[in-house]
């Protein structure tokens, strides 16, 4: 399989992966939210901890304490994850190439790629490259892009890490980074030398910053080859490389067609340049592998402080993969052999790291030997280990989610336990089951002692007599007897006193019927509705008046009120009671239901149906001669006869019909009694209605188990709400 294949199967095999990836990713920054969750619950129950029962209080504190560690975990993976989906969505393979000034990188890229010191210039003196460079392995022409830093991004990944380190203000706007830099004062940092390297190097970004500043924010350059060194280098009065966050070189390599690879030519790891957080991004987002050139010095060598650094920020960036399949050491001999004792001791004495690295030798000024010596063997090992190295690393992050899983079921299984609801259930229900009975027999009782109150209290006989005798006089003082003149005119319009006679009876009999039915019925009603209201008070006391939809207060309708009710009352399940009052509100006491019939019995004196009135108030010796004389006798025996009616319906209201609107006012109460409290079944018909509006009835009684019971369900579905996102992030690892 040629080298280009192989790239090729790897990239297939890693942008297969990055789906799986994604989902771990999402999951991972779900549950961590849901920790953050947790972490919040607890703070909330830690606040009200004395409104709260210990248990929960306790528990909830000791879940917080404890995914502390977990969490730390899940970012630090998710943040390994993050690393990796990039650099497995990535097109090419990359192979950072990464080590000091003057020690042969510079050098080393040329040869693998063919470019020139006009693409990557190389120098004796001070360091060259100032800038990330890619360089692609292209078929077609060569050329260059440039990328710039947008503002906003030279602002805070460049500038803000030298404040940071040298503890100066730093600025918010790059106007007022234009402004005069301010002077370091460092005499008691223990690095001062060091800060004072690196204050150097933001003071010349500082003074050059009028030349470069126009690049920032500028669309991406495609360059000629020859025109790149304008953009990548330092020295000799350039500064535009630090506005360049990348430069991308396309150009056909000399000896593979390595179509899918990338050589990132990575800055120089000189402190005071501010590269190392390039370096570390670099190592975690993109390189899939590491060549260190070093060239030992012919005066002497050994493996450096600054070396151990490179070995630790390329560790550190995967520590899931092992160094011994990330880093190759290059020791760079010089083509006059005059270092290759210093090579040879350092290859006989390898750095000590917990994995070790390969270690070649090779002439970097000598293409030949570059290409057999490092770059060969490097693309042997993307041949043979890249791929088993991609699924190391991959079953790494999946053990460590089914750690993190392991530790988060030890934890939260046994509080699922611990946050069950059912003691809680269950004393909620005997609290409510006690309400409901209590309710109950306060029904009971409120209406037994409204029967008694209306048996004692409720004597309305003389009330009623009185309100008769009142009736009666205003009646009779207002008699519409017709005057002499007038009877004298009827009795020519009916030719005689018979027809007049009997005329003003009906209209005497029908006036007194209509008045004492006005009259006696506004006085009923009012009896009536103070009774309703009563019956009302006794079965919609305060905790039942809080659903209703009118308040229930002394000039409420007491029917409507019944209307209202009847609306929360399903007419099947709580017949009974809907039935009941239904009764109570149809019930009515009138003058035409109760006295009609018998006042009409005392109305003989003014009925026409016989002669016998007529007859008795039409004189014997009337004559037409005389109708003018006989007028005001016939008034005085119309009135005669209304007055008698009168004084018969006092003596019959007072004898037979006074004790009636007691009698049936109490028969109404002691109806409404026995069918809504001592009826058969009657007392699971108001369970049955109290049962789905109980936290209305009794809201202040229950809210404190309902909101133990709330929050212990709460914790139970939030932990096992973490406990399954978990579980799917596992198993994703393994789709």
């Amino acid at each position: 399989m040629t080298v280009r294949n192989v790239i090729t199967d790897v990239l297939d095999k890693r942008h297969k992966q990055v789906l799986m990836l994604e989902k771990v990713h999402n999951g991972l920054a779900e549950l961590e939210m849901q920790m953050d969750s947790l972490q919040q619950m607890a703070e909330e129950v830690l606040a009200e901890a004395d409104e709260i029962p210990q248990d929960i209080a306790s528990l909830t504190s000791k879940i917080a304490t404890y995914i502390g560690g977990p969490q730390e975990e899940m970012a630090h993976l998710n943040a390994s994850i993050i690393s990796l989906t990039k650099r497995f969505s990535k097109e090419t393979i990359n192979i950072g190439v990464a080590g000091k000034a003057r020690q042969g990188k510079s050098t080393l890229l040329q040869k693998i790629s063919g470019l020139s010191n006009k693409e990557i210039p190389t120098s004796d003196e001070l360091p060259c490259t100032g800038t990330k460079s890619k360089i692609y392995h292209s078929e077609d022409d060569a050329y260059a892009k440039i990328e710039f830093y947008s503002k906003e991004e030279f602002l805070k990944e460049i500038l803000h890490p030298y404040f940071d380190k040298l503890k100066i203000s730093k600025p918010f706007s790059l106007k007022r980074f234009g402004e005069p830099l301010s002077e370091l004062n460092n005499n008691l940092s223990k690095d001062r030398n060091l800060d004072k390297a690196i204050y150097e190097k933001l003071a010349f970004i500082h003074s050059a910053f009028s030349s470069y500043a126009e690049l920032l924010s500028k669309p991406p350059k495609t360059l000629e080859l020859e025109e790149i060194l304008n953009y990548v280098t330092q020295g000799k009065g350039r500064t535009r490389y630090l506005a360049v966050k990348s430069a991308d070189i396309y150009t056909k390599f000399p000896n593979h067609d390595v179509t899918g690879l990338c050589l990132v030519d990575l800055p120089g790891l000189e402190a005071a340049q501010g590269h190392e957080m390039k370096l570390v991004s670099s190592l975690e987002h993109e390189v899939d592998a590491v060549i260190f050139v070093k060239s030992p010095d012919v005066l002497g060598t050994d493996w450096e402080q600054a070396d151990y650094n490179v070995f630790d920020l390329v560790d550190n960036a995967v520590r899931e993969v092992e160094l011994a399949n990330r880093l190759f050491i290059v020791l760079n001999e010089k083509n006059d052999g005059s270092n290759k004792k210093q090579v040879q001791l350092l290859k006989e004495q390898p750095p000590e790291t917990y994995s070790k690295p390969r270690i070649l030798t090779a002439d970097c000024s000598d293409a030949q030997a570059v290409e057999e010596k490092v770059f060969s063997v490097v693309l042997q090992h993307i041949e043979k280990k890249l791929e088993s190295t991609d699924q190391q690393y991959i079953k790494a992050l999946a053990d460590k989610m089914e750690n993190i899983l392991k530790r988060l079921t030890q934890a939260f299984t046994p509080a699922l336990a611990s946050f069950s609801t059912t003691n809680a259930d269950l004393t909620r229900e005997r609290k409510y089951r006690a309400l409901s009975e209590q309710f109950i027999k306060d029904l009971t009782k409120g209406l037994e002692k409204l029967v008694l109150d209306v048996q004692q209290e409720l004597n309305i006989s003389e009330e009623f007599k009185e309100k008769v005798e009142e009736i009666c006089e205003a009646a009779k003082q207002n008699a519409p007897i017709p005057g002499k003149d007038e009877l004298a005119e009827q009795y020519l319009e009916y030719s005689g006193w018979k027809g007049v006679v009997g005329e003003e009876l009906n209209y005497l009999r029908a006036y007194l019927t209509e008045f004492l039915a006005t009259q006696l019925d506004e006085y009923l009603q009012t009896k009536i509705n103070n009774t309703l209201r009563q019956v009302l008070k006794r079965i919609f006391p305060k905790v039942l008046q809080k659903i209703l939809p009118q308040n229930q207060d002394s000039q409420a309708e007491p029917r409507t009120l019944i209307l209202e009710f009847q609306d929360l009352l399903d007419r099947a399940e709580h017949s009974n009671i809907y039935n009941t009052f239904s009764y109570i509100r149809k019930f009515n006491f009138s003058y035409h239901s109760h006295f009609h019939y018998r006042v009409r019995e005392e109305m003989g004196l003014l009925s026409t149906y016989s002669s016998e009135s007529v007859d008795d108030i039409v004189p014997n010796d009337a004559t037409r001669a005389n109708f003018l004389e006989k007028a005001e006798e016939i008034s005085r025996g119309l009135d005669s006869h209304y007055q008698q009616t009168i004084y018969q319906l006092r003596k019959k209201f007072s004898e037979k019909m006074q004790t009636d609107p007691a009698n049936a006012i109490l028969a109404l109460v002691e109806e409404a009694k026995d069918r809504l409290v001592r009826a058969k079944g009657i007392k699971d018909e108001w369970k049955s209605f109290l049962d789905p509006i109980r936290e209305q009835l009794w809201a202040d009684e229950l809210s404190r188990f309902n909101k133990e019971i709330a929050l212990r369900k709460q914790w139970r579905n939030a932990l096992d709400d973490a406990l399954k996102c978990a579980q799917q992030i596992q198993v994703a690892f393994h789709n």
